[in-house]
C-alpha cells in the first residue's frame, strides 16, 4: 500500500513538473492566442517561479503542525484549480494569476510530498523512495512537455491545463483513499531557516545556483520559438526535440550523481558549467544547420543538469546537520533563478528583436557562476585533490 502512495505522489509530481515547464514549449502559441509578445507570455514562467520561490518556505512553515495527509489533499486540490483556471482563462491576465497560484501549490506539494514518502517506508528505504518520488519531475521533461506540445497543436493548449486538472482529480481522489493520515511536526522558524546563511561556503553553492539557473531560464523558457526562428522548426519537430533534450536532461542528473561520487564535487561543477557556457555560446554559430542546432542544445541542456546533484551534494557535505534547510533554500534559489531567467529573456527578445541572441546572454550570466565558483572553491583546493570520500 505504502508502494502506491509513493507511485501516486510520483505522478503528482510529475503534473507539477509538466506543469511548470510546459509553457517554455508552447509560449509562441500561447503568444499568439492573446495577440501579446513572446517576451510577455513567457514572464508566466516568472510568476509560477518566483511564487514557488517566496511562497513554499513561508506556507511549508505554516502548515508544518498540521496533518501530512490534509496538506497534500489541500494544495493538490488548489493545484486542480489553477489548471482549471487556466483551461477557463479569458485573457492573460486571468492565466498569469492562474500560475501564481499553481506555483503556491506546486511547492508546497513538491515539500511535503517528499517528506511524507520518507515517513511512509523503514528508515533503510528512505533514499530511494525520496529519489522516487523526484523521478517524477524529471521525468515530466522527458514526457510531459512533449506530449503537452504535441497536444496544444492538435487540440489547443487550453486542452492540455484541462487534462493536468483531471488527472489531478483522479490523483487526489487516490490519495484520500489509500493515504494515511501522518502527524505534522513542529515548525521551523523563518530566522533558522535563514540560519545557514551565515555559513560562507552555502552561500557561494547558492549564488552559483542562482546564476546557473538564471542563465538557464533565460535561454529555455524561450527555447520553442528559438529553434522556430533559427532553423524553423514546426510545432511537431519541436515537440520531438523536447523530447530528446529530456531523456539529456535525465542523462545529465545521473551523470553528475556519479561524478560528484566518483571524482567529487568541485570537479564535476565546474566542469559541467564550464561546458555549459561553451555549448551556450555555441548555440547561435550553429544554427546553419538543424542537426547542428538539436546537437549543441541537448549538450547545454545535459551539462546544466550535471551541475544540479552535484551542487545538492556539496549542500549536504558543508551542512550535514542543516542539510534539509540548505537544499530547500537551493529550491528557493532555483525557482527564483527561473523567474529572473524568464525576465531577463524577455528583455533580451524585446530589446534585441529576436531569440537568437538569447543564448550568449545566458552564457554571460552563466559565466558570472563560474566565477563566483571559482572565488568560493579557490580556498578549498584541497577538495580538488582529496579522495571522492572525503570531499
Amino acid at each position: 500500500m505504502n508502494k502506491l502512495n509513493i507511485y501516486l505522489l510520483t505522478l503528482g509530481t510529475f503534473l507539477i513538473g509538466t506543469t511548470e515547464m510546459i509553457v517554455a514549449g508552447i509560449v509562441h502559441m500561447i503568444a499568439d492566442h492573446f495577440h501579446i509578445t513572446i517576451a510577455l507570455a513567457g514572464q508566466l514562467v516568472s510568476a509560477f517561479s518566483l511564487v514557488f520561490a517566496i511562497g513554499t518556505p513561508i506556507i511549508v512553515t505554516l502548515t508544518s503542525r498540521f496533518d501530512r495527509k490534509k496538506v497534500l489533499l489541500g494544495t493538490l486540490s488548489l493545484f486542480m484549480l489553477g489548471n482549471l483556471i487556466s483551461t477557463w482563462s479569458p485573457n492573460f491576465t486571468v492565466l498569469l494569476l492562474s500560475r501564481v497560484l499553481l506555483g503556491i501549490s506546486a511547492g508546497v506539494f513538491i515539500v511535503v510530498a517528499t517528506s511524507v514518502a520518507a515517513k511512509l517506508v523503514p528508515p533503510e528505504k528512505m533514499g530511494n523512495a525520496v529519489s522516487t518520488v523526484s523521478i517524477g519531475f524529471g521525468t515530466s521533461l522527458v514526457l510531459g512537455v512533449p506530449l503537452g506540445i504535441m497536444i496544444s497543436q492538435w487540440l489547443g493548449w487550453k486542452l492540455v491545463f484541462a487534462l493536468l486538472a483531471i488527472l489531478s482529480l483522479l490523483i487526489l481522489i487516490a490519495l484520500v483513499r489509500l493515504l494515511p493520515s501522518l502527524p505534522g511536526e513542529s515548525p521551523v522558524p523563518l530566522k533558522e531557516q535563514f540560519s545557514i546563511l551565515k555559513n560562507r561556503k552555502i552561500v557561494g553553492g547558492l549564488l552559483i545556483f542562482l546564476f546557473l539557473i538564471t542563465g538557464y531560464g533565460s535561454a529555455y523558457t524561450y527555447l520553442a520559438p528559438f529553434l522556430q526562428e533559427t532553423v524553423q522548426l514546426d510545432t511537431s519537430a519541436i515537440s520531438m526535440a523536447m523530447l530528446i533534450f529530456g531523456a539529456f536532461a535525465l542523462i545529465g542528473t545521473k551523470v553528475g550523481g556519479i561524478g560528484a561520487d566518483q571524482w567529487g564535487t568541485v570537479k564535476t561543477i565546474i566542469s559541467s558549467i564550464v561546458i555549459h557556457v561553451i555549448a551556450l555560446i555555441l548555440l547561435p554559430l550553429f544554427t546553419g544547420t538543424i542537426y547542428g542546432t538539436l546537437i549543441v542544445a541537448a549538450i547545454w541542456i545535459g551539462a546544466a543538469n550535471i551541475t544540479i546533484p552535484a551542487l545538492q551534494t556539496y549542500f549536504i557535505q558543508q551542512a550535514p546537520r542543516s542539510s534539509d534547510l540548505a537544499l530547500s533554500a537551493s529550491s528557493s534559489i532555483a525557482q527564483l533563478g527561473l523567474a529572473i531567467g524568464a525576465g531577463l529573456g524577455g528583455i533580451t527578445v524585446n530589446s534585441l528583436g529576436a531569440t537568437v541572441y538569447n543564448p550568449w546572454i545566458s552564457s554571460i550570466v552563466v559565466l558570472l557562476g563560474l566565477c563566483v565558483a571559482w572565488v568560493t572553491f579557490i580556498k578549498q583546493k584541497h577538495f580538488i585533490w582529496q579522495s571522492p570520500q572525503n570531499r
